[in-house]
């Protein structure tokens, strides 16, 4: 299959800007990159590169040191608003993916990449972790690998989630990260394989535990606020059982309800809580979706409607929104009573939007607090 105008457009813009992406990620991160000798950085033949999404910015790290630049599949949402518009459909090679549904389109800008010579890269989780740990991967994403029938190439990143929570509105210094690249499978071995043997390899090849990693390495990431949006992603007291009672200022965590504090440390460890990371606390709040659900939620928030024939997003207007009873109520720009069950698609994109499908609108909420709450009352799969 030919290249199109647009690819052509893409691959001279990309020569272009290649020195200027490295200088920002240098800027960005130090990077450390470790590479079997079985995968080489010039390889001209296509293949399938899977990664672990550890933070934002490990989808340009990633592909980076490769000559021939790989198509992302990435979420729709980057193709909203500008200039990440701009970006990802005129300059980058992307394929966008509406994260929790499956998308024929998708699949077929995929196939068609690869017709046309260029390698893929997928971040099978979907998302960027919450938590430090490499999280839930679709099975579907084997069965696609199953029929790309290419070289499956593995990069594990680590140390980027600490260097850069998802959840922190606070900068840590010293970021750093290492890539780890190796070819896991090659496209004849892919053939004789089962789907479930597939996926057991590539869980294994992608799994990464940010905090075990930082044990044994010990970076320090400084900061004044590096507490500071912990309440997006903890909902549960590990001390009183309190719901929604986390509050985070500068450094320091605090429980209003039972006036437990403790802190971050500069390598990214919880002091003076029950739990020293977040894989744990997140493991232990899970436990409590009931009482999450008889609980009340609110939170403030900007309010936009996705338009899903042309990715855009339509600005509504500050709202304030409040869960309780299986309903959301949305009261300021609009005045609506939403019944949960009747929601579907939710999910959280970037630090707290929360999104979600109702009465044939895609509701986009940027929220000010509480996302993870939010999501978990919605669904409990993420």
């Amino acid at each position: 299959m030919k290249k199109t105008r647009l690819d052509k457009q893409q691959n001279f813009l990309l020569f272009l800007i290649k020195p200027l992406v490295y200088l920002w990620m240098w800027l960005d991160a130090k990077r450390i990159v470790k590479r079997d000798p079985s995968v080489n950085f010039n390889r001209k033949e296509p293949y399938v590169m899977l990664a672990n999404h550890t933070f934002l910015f490990d989808v340009v790290h990633v592909p980076l040191r490769f000559r021939k630049v790989p198509f992302i599949i990435a979420s729709q949402t980057l193709f909203t608003k500008q200039p990440s518009k701009f970006l990802v459909s005129q300059v980058a090679h992307v394929i966008p993916k509406s994260k929790g549904k499956s998308d024929i389109t998708t699949i077929k800008n995929i196939f068609n990449s690869v017709k046309k010579g260029y390698p893929i890269l997928i971040f099978p989780e979907g998302d960027t972790t919450f938590y430090g740990e490499t999280g839930y991967v679709e099975d579907s994403t084997m069965k696609l690998i199953k029929k790309l029938n290419l070289d499956v190439i593995i990069c594990n990143v680590k140390g980027g989630y600490l260097s850069k929570p998802r959840w922190a509105t606070g900068k840590r210094k010293r970021r750093q990260i290492e890539l780890n690249y190796n070819l896991e499978i090659t496209k004849e071995l892919l053939q004789t394989l089962p789907n479930e043997e597939i996926g057991v390899i590539i869980n294994k090849a992608l799994y990464h535990n940010d905090y075990e990693y930082q044990r044994q390495v010990m970076i320090p990431h400084p900061g004044k606020q590096l507490a500071e949006g912990i309440e997006n992603v903890v909902y549960v007291c590990p001390h009183c059982q309190a719901i929604n009672s986390i509050h985070s200022e500068g450094n320091l965590i605090r429980c209003i309800s039972c006036h437990k504090e403790g802190y971050i440390d500069k390598y990214g460890f919880i002091r003076d809580f029950v739990f020293d990371n977040l894989i744990d606390w997140n493991q232990y709040q899970r436990k409590f979706t009931n009482e999450l659900r008889k609980s009340v939620i609110a939170s403030n928030g900007l309010l936009s409607y996705m338009n899903m024939e042309d990715d855009s997003q339509n600005e509504v207007g500050p709202i304030h929104m409040e869960y309780r009873e299986n309903y959301l109520y949305l009261t300021g720009s609009i005045n609506e009573s939403i019944p949960i069950q009747e929601t579907s698609n939710t999910t959280v994109t970037l630090r707290r939007d929360l999104g979600f499908i109702y009465d044939n609108r895609h509701f986009i909420i940027k929220l000010e607090h509480y996302s993870a709450a939010f999501l978990r009352v919605m669904q409990d799969k993420y």
